[in-house]
């Protein structure tokens, strides 16, 4: 009974309101709901009025963040802009050192993450060509070259890893030996290449123009122009008790 006594103390207030058996938690809990509950009769012109009022306002805000803020930053980060260039409202993430070169009317939605090693002699590069787009939270973990080609649409969650990080010899990861130049292999994008959501673009990876990635999707090959590539399909099984087997 102590130790009962000692767990239940060390809930939270808000779980003992919400498990409690005893005087007063079924008060607690009705009041607790109420207030929930609680639907302020505004008349529905006032609220159509107050949403412009706030859309309007932070349309206004982030359109002045991407033009006097963002996007400045992307010019000072950038070896090279081309015209028109739009970027959003988040400040990339950088680590190490590297050179992006970007063609004219270039657009980030989102955030980007630019991770740079320095394994070659050369510093590691990324080129997009004219009139491509990236979604949010792209990452490019390069250290060769990344190239993307004219017309390129990238979602959201897309990955871009030019070198695991480590040496693909098993004696020498377990050494803790860095990578060499040899593991570094770049990846080219042709035109017109749409990357779907949540897809990996791995060391070496040539995807030709015309090509759709799906979403979620590992490329590690060679993708001839004008090809889908897919992932496969998830595996459904009949089972009794999920808990058996998680």
């Amino acid at each position: 009974m102590a130790h009962d006594e000692t767990a239940s103390n060390r809930l939270g207030f808000r779980t003992r309101v919400k498990t409690g058996t005893g005087f007063p938690y079924p008060i607690l809990r009705s009041i607790y709901r109420s207030i929930y509950a609680i639907n302020i009769p505004i008349p529905r012109f006032l609220c159509v009025a107050l949403w412009q009022m706030v859309s309007r306002g932070r349309a206004v805000y982030y359109w002045a963040k991407s033009v006097f803020l963002v996007s400045p930053m992307y010019r000072g980060l950038c070896r090279s802009i081309g015209k028109n260039f739009r970027a959003g409202t988040f400040v990339p993430y950088v680590e190490g050192r590297g050179n992006i070169c970007l063609g004219d009317n270039v657009r980030y939605y989102g955030k980007q993450t630019y991770v740079f090693a320095s394994i070659r002699n050369e510093p590691p590069t990324i080129r997009v060509g004219d009139n491509s787009g990236f979604g949010h939270n792209v990452l490019f973990d390069i250290a060769g070259k990344l190239t993307v080609g004219k017309g390129c649409l990238v979602a959201s969650n897309v990955t871009f890893v030019d070198c695991g990080g480590h040496s693909i010899v098993p004696a020498l990861r377990e050494q803790g030996t860095p990578p060499t130049e040899s593991d570094v292999r770049d990846i080219t994008i042709g035109d017109n290449v749409w990357i779907g959501p949540g897809a990996y673009i791995l060391p070496g990876a040539t995807i030709g123009d015309n090509c759709v990635i799906a979403p979620n999707t590992s490329v590690t090959r060679n993708i001839p122009a004008n090809s889908l590539v897919y992932s496969v399909a998830p595996k459904v099984m009949a089972i009794r008790d999920i808990s058996s087997i998680i």
